[in-house]
């Protein structure tokens, strides 16, 4: 109880960063609707709109000049599914596994409902980020989205992953070797880069079940679900979303971050890959949780068992201090 009492005194930043509602003050949506038409229309504050249909999606960017103008469309519709299994479910989704029949490709269809108003923010956020960054490699690609008026559900069909998530591989495994976690982080750190330095995004919930592989043994990012922006060099988040066990310091005390906490939660992740195990106790409660990871040192892989260049990498990642951190393109 004493650790919960520490927390709230610390984290007293936490509970002044939402509006009324409790909502982030710096999302991206400005408004939701859904049309006569039953088209599903998103629009962001940067003055795109996204329309979702029972036959696909399309993106629209409106300017005042008409070379900023653009559309962008993607053809998918639920007759085109036929869905044979699930993948897995969460507070946010659900994820079945579904051939698209027109190629006779597996997909992986994420269903989201557009009525649940908490999960509309990351419902733009995934088809913002995905269909702006459909195809770069060590992101799962976009295939497109649709709506289902019965259920309310947005269904975004992605790149069917059939190797699973690292989280899978440790849970059978036991640990990720040292080699193979290295052809990992090449995918992964390119794919971090592109997001960080081009779409100026920081994905907030690298973790273990994020990344997934293939059995090609390509690694991709995914769950673009609370990706926040940030469209200049100077520009920080203040917002509290994402996997608490994977957050850094600084956003644990709510304090203004950057892309150096997506390097936190990668650090992490790869050390918990290599170890087979969490790097902190989880034995206790969250905010006991959370106070370690403010106040503990931070976690270091064992050394006999570890190369100097997985130590130093890991060290690097788990800077307390996030101006220490590297970027993605200093530990590439």
């Amino acid at each position: 109880m004493a650790g919960l009492e520490d927390l709230k005194r610390r984290l007293q930043p936490l509970f002044v960063d939402s509006d009324a509602n409790g909502e982030p003050a710096d999302g991206p949506l400005a408004d939701c609707e859904v049309l006569d038409s039953g088209t599903v229309n998103l629009r962001s504050k940067s003055s795109v709109e996204y329309d979702v249909s029972e036959i696909g999606f399309r993106r629209r960017r409106s300017g005042k000049d008409e070379a900023y103008s653009s559309v962008k469309s993607y053809r998918c519709s639920s007759d085109e599914m036929h869905i044979f299994g699930s993948i897995g479910s969460g507070s946010s989704s659900v994820v079945q596994r579904a051939i698209y029949i027109p190629t006779h490709r597996i997909t992986a269809l994420k269903k989201i409902n557009v009525f649940e108003k908490d999960k509309r923010e990351q419902i733009l956020n995934e088809l913002r980020t995905f269909s702006e960054a459909c195809c770069y490699p060590g992101l799962v690609e976009f295939h497109g989205a649709f709506y289902l008026p019965d259920s309310g559900a947005i269904c975004i069909s992605l790149e069917y992953m059939d190797g699973g998530s690292l989280a899978d591989i440790i849970r059978i495994n036991k640990f990720i070797p040292e080699p193979v976690l290295a052809r990992i982080l090449e995918k992964v750190l390119l794919a971090l880069r592109y997001l960080h330095e081009v779409r100026h995004v920081v994905h907030r919930d690298i973790k273990p079940e994020n990344l997934l592989l293939n059995l090609k043994g390509d690694a991709k990012i995914t769950d673009f679900g609370v990706t926040a922006g940030l469209f200049d060099s100077m520009s920080m988040c203040a917002t509290f979303v994402g996997t608490v066990t994977y957050m850094s310091p600084e956003r644990i005390m709510n304090s203004c971050y950057t892309y150096s906490a997506d390097i936190w939660s990668l650090g992490l992740t790869v050390l918990e890959c290599a170890t087979g195990r969490f790097p902190y106790d989880v034995n206790g409660c969250l905010s006991d949780l959370m106070l370690q990871i403010l106040d503990d040192p931070s976690p270091k892989p064992p050394k006999d068992v570890n190369s100097l260049e997985f130590c130093s990498f890991i060290s690097a990642c788990l800077q307390k201090d996030a101006d220490a951190r590297p970027t993605c393109a200093q530990v590439m």
